[in-house]
C-alpha cells in the first residue's frame, strides 16, 4: 500500500508540472509580443549618456554639478563675459545639429552678436590682434591658454575637440571671442593629418558641404570660419568657393590663417556681405623668424596686425608675458574681429550694450605649426 500511494503522488506531481509549463507556453504565444513591446517602452525611456574622461573633465571646468533631482545649477557671469550663445533667432535645426543663419526680423549676424566689443584704441597706440589655435584639442593646453591669456586674444576652436561647445562657453565667460577652424587639404597633407572632415580637392560638393556642416554644428557662439589654404585651392576653386559661400552666408566672417595666401576666398566672403580676414604671421618665439620682434615690425609697418599662436605651453607663456608689455611697445591688444574695421580704416569706438538680444559688434608653409608629440585627430563623432 505504500508503494501505490508513492506512485499516486508522484503522478499528481508530475501533472501539476505539465500544467504549468503548459500554460507558460500557452501564455508566451499569445501575449509575448506586448510584453515584448512594453519592455521596449520602458528601456527607450532611460537614456545612458557616456561620457569620456575628457569630457567630465571639461564639464567640471565649468561647474557642473547635478543632484538627484534638481537641474544643475549655474554660476553667474563673472564681469567682462561676453553674452551666451546661441541667441534666439540665430541658429536653426539641421540633420546635422544647430547652424548658424542670420536672424529675419533685424539681419543680425553671428558675427555682429558675437564679437568681442572694445574700448576705443588709445592716441598713438598701433593695434594687434591675436589668434591662438586647436583650442579643446587638448584639455591641459586649452586650460592653460584660458588661465594666462588676457580676454582680448582671440580662440580658434577645433571640430575635433570632444567638448568644443564646452570650450567656446568657457572661452565666452572669460571674454574671448571664438572663431571655427575649417580642416582644407593643402600641401602639407603628407605630413599633418588634417582629418576626416576636412574639405578634399577631389571630392565632390554635396560631400564637402556636408564635411562643413559637421564641422559647424560641432558648437554655435563662433564669429566666424577660418582656414588654411595655398595653392592646393587652385585645383578644386569651384566646389570650395561654393562650399564656403554656403558657410558664409550664414552670417560668418572669413579669416584665411596663411599670411603668403592668395584673396582665394576674399570674393566670396564679400559677395555674402562678410568682412574677409588674413593673417599677418604665425608666431612661434620671441625673436628671429616667426617672432614676436617681427611681429611687431609687421604692425608698426602696417598700422595694424594679426598674429596667429600655436596653444603650446611654451608659446602661451611667451604670449602672456609679451602681452603684458605692450603698452611700454606702444601697442595695444585688440580681438581679432576688430582687424574688419581696422582694414577699413575706421575709427573704432567703445560699443555700449543694452541688452542680448540688442547687442551690437556686443596652416603654414612648412610642418613647423604643427606640435610633433600631438597625436592624430580623432574626432568625437561620426560625420554625416
Amino acid at each position: 500500500m505504500p508503494g501505490e500511494l508513492d506512485l499516486r503522488s508522484l503522478g499528481i506531481g508530475l501533472g501539476i508540472v505539465v500544467f504549468l509549463y503548459l500554460s507558460l507556453l500557452l501564455y508566451a504565444f499569445f501575449f509575448a509580443g506586448s510584453t515584448l513591446e512594453q519592455l521596449e517602452s520602458k528601456l527607450a525611456s532611460h537614456k545612458i549618456m557616456l561620457i569620456s574622461a575628457e569630457e567630465t573633465q571639461s564639464a567640471a571646468l565649468l561647474g557642473d554639478t547635478e543632484g538627484d533631482n534638481e537641474a544643475p545649477q549655474e554660476d553667474p557671469a563673472p564681469e567682462g563675459a561676453l553674452i551666451k550663445s546661441p541667441l534666439s533667432g540665430l541658429v536653426e535645426e539641421t540633420d546635422y545639429g544647430k547652424l548658424p543663419i542670420v536672424r529675419s526680423h533685424d539681419r543680425m549676424t553671428s558675427f555682429q552678436a558675437y564679437k568681442r566689443p572694445f574700448p576705443a584704441i588709445p592716441q598713438g597706440k598701433t593695434p594687434v590682434a591675436i589668434l591662438v589655435t586647436d583650442i579643446g584639442l587638448s584639455p591641459k593646453n586649452a586650460k592653460i591658454a584660458l588661465e594666462l591669456l588676457p580676454p582680448e586674444v582671440s580662440f580658434l576652436l577645433s571640430p575635433y575637440a570632444q567638448s568644443p561647445e564646452t570650450w567656446r562657453e568657457l572661452a565666452r565667460r572669460k571674454g574671448h571671442e571664438s572663431w571655427l577652424n575649417i580642416p582644407v587639404e593643402n600641401k602639407n597633407i603628407r605630413y599633418t593629418d588634417p582629418g576626416p572632415a576636412a574639405l578634399l580637392i577631389r571630392e565632390d560638393m554635396e560631400t564637402a558641404k556636408g564635411k562643413l556642416y559637421w564641422s559647424m554644428a560641432r558648437t554655435t557662439g563662433y564669429a566666424g570660419l577660418a582656414s588654411f589654404n595655398d595653392e592646393s585651392f587652385l585645383m578644386a576653386q569651384k566646389p570650395f568657393r561654393g562650399v564656403f559661400k554656403e558657410g558664409l552666408e550664414r552670417g560668418l566672417a572669413y579669416l584665411e590663417l596663411n599670411p603668403a595666401a592668395k584673396d582665394y576666398l576674399q570674393g566670396v566672403a564679400l559677395n555674402a556681405g562678410m568682412p574677409y580676414l588674413q593673417a599677418e604671421q604665425w608666431i612661434y618665439r620671441a625673436q628671429g623668424e616667426n617672432s614676436f620682434d617681427r611681429f611687431e615690425q609687421v604692425a608698426r609697418q602696417k598700422g595694424y596686425a594679426l598674429g596667429i599662436v600655436p596653444p603650446w605651453p611654451q608659446t602661451m607663456k611667451m604670449l602672456e608675458l609679451w602681452t603684458k608689455t605692450l603698452e611700454g611697445r606702444g601697442m595695444t591688444l585688440v580681438p581679432v574681429s576688430a582687424t574688419a574695421e581696422l582694414q577699413k580704416g575706421d575709427t573704432i569706438t567703445p560699443v555700449s550694450v543694452r541688452s542680448p538680444e540688442q547687442i551690437q559688434p556686443h596652416a603654414l608653409d612648412s610642418a613647423d605649426h604643427v606640435e610633433p608629440e600631438r597625436a592624430p585627430h580623432t574626432p568625437a563623432g561620426t560625420i554625416r
